[in-house]
């Protein structure tokens, strides 16, 4: 499932934004853990980083911004978003989806552009 998502990603060769969203509290984590795993040097500067307000969220919230969904595999294709609001301007669609963002990052994706 996530390899058909990275395999439409190459395929259509297109350009993506991967953003973290957390309480800074749990934002420092995220950013341990990633730069710990992927040898990376983010910080809360860094683009694709988006630090929340005291709200009551559960962790970090991980999303990839895009605008081509020509050939997308049907499951991702019924979980994507109309993008409305952060990033609007540039991207059309959004998934909301940590495990698949992981796994985009497992295999060379970055916080970010892309």
């Amino acid at each position: 499932m996530y390899q058909d998502f990275l395999d439409f990603l190459q395929h259509r060769n297109q350009r993506i934004f991967i953003e973290a969203e957390a309480r800074e509290d749990k934002m420092q984590n995220f950013i341990s853990e990633y730069n710990g795993k992927y040898r990376a040097s983010i910080n809360l500067e860094t683009n694709g980083i988006c630090l929340l307000g005291d709200v009551d969220k559960w962790g970090v919230e991980l999303r990839i911004y895009f605008n081509d969904t020509n050939s997308i595999p049907a499951y991702w294709d019924g979980r994507k978003y109309l993008n409305k609001k952060y990033r609007a301007d540039e991207f059309g669609y959004r998934l909301d989806d940590n495990s698949l963002a992981r796994y985009l990052f497992d295999n060379g994706y970055v916080i970010g552009y892309n």
